[in-house]
């Protein structure tokens, strides 16, 4: 019996992996998802870019599996390092998901604001110099409502509601 490949090789994945031999909560081993992917590693003399051309092409089917798990099957991949990928089980997905875009939009913003506060005022004009400032202004903004963010915890029932008003009720 031969086997048969499918393309992209993200399929092949996709159809040995999770047609029930993995779920919710299992860890997928590097090595089988690799295997799975029928990309095989490079052995003998090769170059770097040779090798860097088959690393980048796993990595690109490992995020296009991910994206068609995650839409498709509703299973969010969570990189181990040194064993594999987890299947985010649903109960954790959803904080799962917060943190890690949470943690990307800190970055962008923090990045954001380097690059807004490094400018060379000597050389701008006033209305550009003004621009600069409110610009600067905005991005302290967000950083404190992203920050403020990171406080406040999703399903957090044990702060009561503010009352708005003056009534004492």
């Amino acid at each position: 019996m031969s086997t048969v490949t499918m393309m992209p090789p993200w399929r092949n994945a996709a159809a040995e992996l999770f047609a029930g031999k993995y779920g919710y909560g299992d860890i997928v081993p590097h090595d089988e998802l690799l295997a799975a992917f029928y990309l095989p590693k490079p052995t003998g003399k090769r170059t770097f870019e040779e090798y860097d051309q088959w690393r980048l092409a796993v990595l690109a089917q490992q995020d296009a599996l991910a994206e068609w798990l995650l839409e498709e099957r509703n299973m969010m991949l969570v990189a181990v390092p040194g064993q594999g990928y987890r299947i985010t089980p649903p109960e954790q997905q959803t904080e799962q998901a917060l943190e890690r875009g949470m943690k990307r939009v800190r970055k962008e913003i923090n990045r954001m604001a380097r690059q807004l506060h490094y400018v060379d005022r000597s050389a701008l004009t006033h209305e550009q110099a003004r621009a600069n400032a409110d610009a600067l202004a905005r991005a302290a903004w967000l950083k404190s409502q992203v920050n403020k963010s990171k406080r406040l915890r999703i399903g957090d029932d044990t702060k009561k509601p503010r009352k708005i008003g003056k009534g004492e009720d």
